[in-house]
């Protein structure tokens, strides 16, 4: 299982990072390996449920992604989901303002799927590849955000 935390500062207010970033249409442009959606049922709020599938190494692997919070705060917001199917994460995205900005954290929990792919590649290489991927994500998010400004 790969538990861990990426933080990034993005220099635009609080309301555009997280109206952005929850909005399941956005996903496949900022989430690294993440395809265009299958289907969406919902904008982004609790119970919205997007089917897609994520792409490690060219395999693409199916996944559903529900949304479970989704809260916009005075000095905040607060977003959680569940993705099942190959990769079973959950994923819990905090946005602060902070200087003028956001500073979005992503809390990621996940088990590797078991298939061929991850017995041939060591458990520290896939996890790695995950966090190194969520940085990535990260990183396309403060790009979008702040250029779009």
């Amino acid at each position: 299982m790969a538990t861990f935390e990426k933080t990034i500062f993005i220099n635009a207010p609080v309301q555009k990072v997280y109206e952005y970033t929850i909005n399941p249409e956005n996903w496949s442009h900022f989430y690294n390996g993440l395809s265009e959606p299958e289907s969406v049922s919902g904008k982004g709020e609790v119970g919205t449920i997007v089917k897609s599938s994520y792409s490690m190494m060219g395999i693409h692997f199916p996944i559903t992604i529900e949304v479970t919070e989704s809260q916009l705060t005075d000095d905040g917001a607060i977003w959680k989901g569940n993705i099942t199917g190959s990769f079973p994460t959950k994923q819990t995205s905090r946005y602060v303002a902070k200087d003028g900005g956001t500073e979005l954290t992503f809390d990621i929990d996940s088990v590797p799927p078991e298939t061929l792919f991850t017995k041939i590649l060591d458990k520290l290489v896939t996890d790695k590849m995950e966090e190194n991927s969520t940085q990535h994500t990260l990183e396309n998010i403060k790009a979008i955000c702040e250029s779009a400004q």
